[in-house]
């Protein structure tokens, strides 16, 4: 059940980032890079103060 709740949240975050470097017009490989650590890192402590 908190696999599904990471990639749920992981997937919102990466959206949310996503839709910002493309409106920010940040969209080089290192942006990219960067959007998805911060996401898989949001998700994985989001997850664990809903969970916990």
């Amino acid at each position: 059940m908190e696999l599904i709740m990471i990639m749920f949240v992981f997937l919102v975050t990466m959206g949310i980032s996503s839709v910002l470097n493309i409106l920010f017009l940040m969209t080089e490989k290192k942006h990219w890079i960067m959007s998805l650590l911060i996401s898989s890192g949001l998700s994985l402590i989001i997850v664990a103060m809903l969970a916990g």
